[in-house]
């Protein structure tokens, strides 16, 4: 592992970067969007527990813990079946309405604070607008790999200014109702006309981001450590991939 000394000036860094670059022959950054660039789960997190103090108090079940697990549970179950469609939360939360007989209005509301999470304006993760500066001040080309809808995408790219670094027909968009795989992966590289050899994939998910990417042979993969990530997302992955905090650690490893 490479060690970022604490003696170079930002000039020397970015000329190293760029020739870990050309070395490499790295002509396409491939991002993920959510919790590698934006906040995603903190709105997701809070949602849900807006939720489950709702349910708290307006059905049988008084136990906030009890909701958490329940509702946690059932999401993914329909992540399986509906990936990232926003429609699936009114799947979990039909699901607990008929076992728990909830209200139709409790039930209503309920689906109301889940929808609620496409409209909150989202914030970078920490770390992601530096890095996001840096390659742009080395001129290093960026592309976004996500498996959200248009609209919601479309939303996240305004509220984080992103036009700043990439342009729009640069947002790769997966099938919301599937999950990232490595076909996926090979599309978006078509997409954007490049071999995997000559990229760099940026994710936080084993399972969505590094793994089907690197299968394809992408060589460079980092992966954005998240402790709070969903489980579902959770796998081993190859050795070769580095483990960052955020986007800006990438440099750390290139000196």
């Amino acid at each position: 592992m490479q060690v970022e000394s604490p003696h170079l000036s930002p000039i020397e860094k970015e000329l190293r970067f760029n020739d870990w670059r050309r070395n490499n022959n790295i002509q396409l950054f491939l991002l993920d969007l959510d919790d590698t660039l934006c906040d995603t789960q903190s709105v997701f997190n809070r949602q849900i527990s807006l939720a489950c103090n709702y349910l708290a108090n307006n059905s049988p079940l008084p136990e906030n813990n009890v909701w958490e697990k329940e509702i946690r549970s059932i999401n993914d179950i329909y992540f399986e079946q509906y990936g990232v469609n926003p429609n699936r939360w009114n799947q979990v939360v039909d699901t607990l309405s008929n076992k728990y007989l909830l209200h139709f209005q409790v039930a209503s509301y309920v689906k109301e604070i889940f929808q609620d999470i496409y409209t909150t304006p989202l914030q970078f993760k920490v770390g992601a607008k530096e890095g996001l500066d840096f390659f742009k001040k080395t001129d290093t080309p960026m592309a976004i790999v996500t498996h959200a809808n248009k609209d919601w995408t479309w939303r996240k790219y305004n509220w984080l200014g992103l036009n700043k670094y990439l342009d729009w027909n640069d947002v790769y968009i997966v099938d919301e109702n599937g999950h990232k795989t490595p076909q996926s992966w090979q599309s978006a590289l078509n997409y954007f006309k490049i071999q995997a050899s000559d990229c760099v994939v940026v994710g936080d998910s084993p399972r969505s981001d590094i793994n089907p990417a690197t299968s394809i042979g992408i060589r460079h993969s980092f992966l954005v450590k998240n402790s709070n990530s969903w489980s579902i997302h959770q796998q081993e992955v190859p050795k070769e991939t580095k483990i960052i905090n955020n986007l800006s650690d990438i440099v750390k490893y290139t000196l």
